[in-house]
């Protein structure tokens, strides 16, 4: 950022408001929940960490997996990575753009549209992500394209303003101590021991244990949280 000298009207200055980050997410409500895809899907592997596993309302805190480094706690607990998916939309409520967090169940109907001959690239058309609570395991999202229209002039500057470089970053797998620590601020009793730097450094790269299950919103709170 500029400090001194001439200045664009559009750079910023000491004392603006950034954005939250919570609010930069969109979570997804009961019913219909209309957007447009701007981005490609961004992928990531994330546990569900629980501080008390015994306690039923304990629902689970999103700790990123690290075993991309050569080790990761959860995974060495026999906790299973599941990859979920960061996507840069619109958000047709609020005509603003958004980032949203989807898990499998979510992602592979998008695919699926996406293999469709007839629908192809599903940022050429809005999708109604329908969401029924009572709809059990297979009927809790549901994706409905809808008609193909192109984006409108507003739509093209939300879209060509999308950071895609926070996208990047957001996903980007955090190093085994980053893990540690927040497992450590996070307490509980699943909390294990800090495995020291070049014993991780030592370990060779391996795929993490993966799981394709899937959790509703409910189950695998904020993102942001």
């Amino acid at each position: 950022m500029t400090t001194f000298g001439e200045i664009s009207w559009e750079d910023d200055v000491p004392g603006d408001k950034k954005e939250n980050s919570k609010d930069l997410f969109l979570r997804l409500l009961e019913g219909s929940n209309e957007i447009r895809l701007v981005t490609r899907p961004y992928q990531y592997l994330v546990h569900k960490h629980k501080k008390d596993p015994q306690n039923p309302k304990d629902f689970g805190i999103k700790v990123a997996c690290s075993a991309i480094h050569g080790s990761c706690p959860l995974c060495s607990q026999g906790n299973a990575a599941k990859p979920r998916w960061l996507l840069g939309v619109i958000e047709r409520k609020t005509g603003s753009y958004k980032i949203l967090d989807v898990g499998y169940a979510v992602f592979q109907q998008i695919r699926k549209l996406a293999k469709n001959q007839k629908w192809g690239d599903p940022t050429k058309y809005d999708l109604d992500i329908l969401v029924d609570p009572h709809g059990g395991a297979t009927g809790y999202y549901t994706v409905q394209p809808l008609s193909k229209e192109p984006l409108s002039a507003q739509d093209q500057v939300l879209r060509d303003n999308a950071d895609l470089e926070d996208l990047k970053r957001r996903v980007s797998p955090p190093t085994p101590d980053a893990v540690e620590k927040r497992l450590e601020k996070i307490g509980g009793s699943a909390v294990i021991k800090p495995v020291s730097a070049n014993k991780a450094a030592a370990r060779p790269a391996a795929p993490p244990p993966v799981s394709m299950s899937d959790e509703t919103d409910d189950e695998f709170p904020d993102y942001s949280a």
